[in-house]
């Protein structure tokens, strides 16, 4: 019977540690206006996700911040006003990192996005020699200002990472709502998503900076899938000027990802990042524990994600303590569950993972916004 009380409270504490993380994005159901702030390394998916924020009346936007990542971050900000242009808005745009905190930079985005990141449909004229240059700066000003602000990350963590970094105060209990990381799988490495690949250690350096971390993973993202040839169609036909933009940028974005044979619906990865920022009952959050791997070797980028306590323990403690407690465990008197409390007590859960989202609410809503 004592053990059985023992159990009750490890269970009922596990259940506060772990489980109160999850209630800041279920609590996020409100029609009340949302504000974000944008980071992205904006490629094609990037630039359909950004087009369709723009039309939501809920959703003010302060600003953008670009990052290396699908292209080059002075790339990723011609895009952006190549796209502003197109939909007659303007916001402010701060270019950002051009490179990883610490690995070397992978420029392989440009197989899938084309060598500017919306195949060739950049207005290369745009002159962004303007644009001020200190990201890190320009999100701390905006969460300094914004209490209820969301961060939106589309690419690779590099700027959130330094703004952490430079301005801890500032960027602590921050909603980012971040595109990256897998618990099943990679679409840059057999074990990891692009984004963190891109950057494991920015990743790293977030976990542990105290913002309130919500990662839309790719189990996630990759249901948002829309049909390779209705869906550019139906811009050109019906997407005014922003559709004229996105449709052959979709197009060669969809031809790459056909290379393999052919296909008749691709994911718009972004896409579920920002419904998810603005209407996070369209996903289902829960509280993980997350590592990241930095080697750089084939592993790199590789996220592990701890949803319950079979997954967590051996996240936490080494081979060498676990066997300890395997010698310890049938002595008489021995506590099991007292054990594994205080292992699971050292490190909390540091993150909302997404790892479904309700495709196909998201899709319609997609297509209606963006084909009036």
């Amino acid at each position: 019977m004592r053990q059985y009380r023992y159990f009750l409270v490890f269970i009922c504490a596990a259940l506060i540690v772990f489980g109160l993380a999850a209630y800041p994005a279920a609590a996020r159901t409100s029609s009340a206006p949302a504000v974000f702030f944008v980071d992205t390394d904006i490629g094609v998916d990037d630039a359909v996700a950004i087009a369709w924020l723009m039309e939501q009346p809920r959703a003010e936007i302060l600003g953008f911040t670009t990052v290396a990542g699908n292209t080059s971050n002075e790339h990723a900000a011609r895009n952006l006003l190549t796209l502003f242009a197109a939909a007659e808005r303007q916001y402010p745009v701060t270019i950002g990192a051009s490179a990883p905190l610490e690995l070397p930079a992978t420029r392989t985005g440009a197989l899938i996005h084309g060598p500017d990141g919306l195949w060739f449909n950049q207005n290369p004229t745009i002159d962004i020699g303007g644009l001020p240059g200190d990201a890190p700066a320009a999100l701390a000003a905006a969460a300094a200002a914004n209490p209820d602000l969301t961060i939106i990350a589309l690419g690779p963590l590099t700027n959130i990472a330094l703004a952490v970094q430079q301005y801890p105060a500032e960027m602590a209990g921050v909603r980012l709502v971040a595109l990256g990381g897998a618990r099943h799988g990679g679409n840059s490495t057999p074990v990891a998503e692009f984004n963190i690949y891109a950057d494991p250690h920015a990743l790293e350096v977030v976990l542990a900076g105290g913002m309130q971390l919500e990662l839309v993973t790719l189990d996630a993202f990759d249901q948002v899938q829309v049909d390779v040839e209705k869906f550019p169609a139906r811009l050109a036909q019906r997407g005014g000027a922003v559709g004229q933009l996105l449709a052959p940028a979709l197009s060669g974005y969809f031809a790459v990802q056909q290379a393999a044979g052919p296909v008749k619906a691709a994911a718009i990865p972004d896409v579920a990042a920002v419904f998810y920022a603005l209407y996070p009952q369209y996903g289902e959050a829960r509280s993980a524990l997350i590592d990241v791997v930095t080697v750089d070797d084939v592993t790199r980028g590789q996220t592990i994600i701890g949803l319950d306590i079979a997954d967590r323990v051996p996240m936490i403690a080494d081979d060498a303590e676990l066997s300890a407690l395997a010698d310890q465990a049938f002595l008489p008197g021995f506590d099991l569950n007292a054990a594994l409390f205080a292992i699971l007590v050292r490190e909390p859960d540091n993150a909302q993972v997404i790892l479904d989202v309700h495709e196909r609410t998201i899709v319609r809503q997609l297509e209606r916004a963006l084909t009036r």
